[in-house]
């Protein structure tokens, strides 16, 4: 079969191939990151709003306002926090999400901890001093490149 009548038959990206990382791989990926998407429901809609975080003891971690819109949906089921890469020349990329539970960390122990292994400022503007716990239930990860 000739390379057009590949392509009309199986459509653009045929030639590309896809695995799933393991939950190593995808630890490995959020641990090196630092930066994500949080994912989740605020008054009936989704949103998603970009932030820095730190894994730390098997959950991912994030700073945000006391009285912003994260807070005000918190504790939630069902959220999400994305990352990923691409590397449009070479077309190829990978993902990485974890699903599960937010929740405010009230413990002061632990928020001491946490202020001592987060160094990066929160990006937005303002206090930012409320950590958000996401307690994973499920972990993905994706790896797509050019065959």
């Amino acid at each position: 079969m000739s390379e057009a009548n590949a392509s009309f038959l199986y459509g653009q990206g045929a030639r590309h191939e896809d695995y799933e990382l393991d939950a190593e791989q995808c630890w490995s990926l959020l641990g090196a990151s630092g930066v994500g998407r949080f994912a989740f429901l605020h008054e009936g809609r989704i949103s998603v709003f970009p932030v820095g975080y730190l894994v730390f003891r098997g959950s991912v971690y994030f700073r945000t306002s006391p009285g912003g819109t994260v807070s005000h949906s918190l504790p939630q089921e069902g959220v999400a926090l994305q990352i990923d890469a691409t590397q449009p020349a070479q077309k190829s990329g990978w993902s990485v999400m974890v699903s599960g539970r937010a929740e405010a960390v009230v413990d002061t122990d632990e928020i001491t901890a946490l202020f001592g292994q987060m160094a990066d400022e929160p990006w937005a503007g303002g206090v930012r001093d409320l950590f958000v716990r996401v307690v994973p239930a499920e972990l993905t990860g994706r790896r797509v490149f050019l065959a």
